[in-house]
């Protein structure tokens, strides 16, 4: 399967489309990583993944706040996405290394998410803080670049791709 059929939903796509569809990806690609690696290091189940999401807003409390804290994990993980899709689609025709090595910029673009999350958005928030741990360091970091990173990069590069063959 070739880059161009991956991404043939662009074919028509709009920026708002766009933005929606990699947004979209990258926060499944991401919600699924993070039930996975929370349910081996921690035993969280996905709605405790997701409730675990909301502490950074309401603190340790959201993990016992039921369907309420599900669903404001769940948005909060979809708002954090999609500005991260925004931000690329912007960043994008402005800054032409993004152009040069559309899978490189890509990971490197995720290895920026995980380090902005982890090192501006966390600490600032009501997340309980736990313990470093090099594993987990090291496997959020590669999910991070390969799921939500690159779909962003990839998404968005064929639509500004297909754009430029029309003009």
């Amino acid at each position: 399967m070739t880059n161009s059929s991956i991404f043939n939903f662009t074919k028509s796509s709009s920026p708002i489309k766009t933005i929606l569809w990699s947004g979209l990806v990258a926060g499944v690609l991401d919600a699924v990583a993070g039930v996975i690696v929370y349910f081996i290091f921690f035993k969280f189940n996905p709605f405790q993944v997701l409730q675990f999401i909301a502490t950074g807003v309401h603190g340790a409390e959201a993990m016992n706040g039921g369907i309420t804290m599900i669903i404001a994990g769940t948005i909060y993980h979809f708002i954090i996405a999609y500005a991260c899709a925004i931000v690329y689609f912007f960043l994008y025709p402005r800054l032409a290394f993004l152009r040069t090595n559309i899978t490189l910029m890509g990971l490197i673009f995720g290895l920026g998410i995980w380090l902005v999350m982890n090192l501006i958005v966390i600490p600032l928030s009501n997340v309980p803080e736990s313990p470093f741990d090099i594993n987990l360091t090291i496997i959020g970091m590669v999910w991070h670049m390969t799921l939500v990173g690159l779909p962003i990069a990839l998404i968005t590069a064929k639509y500004f791709s297909k754009e430029e063959r029309q003009n």
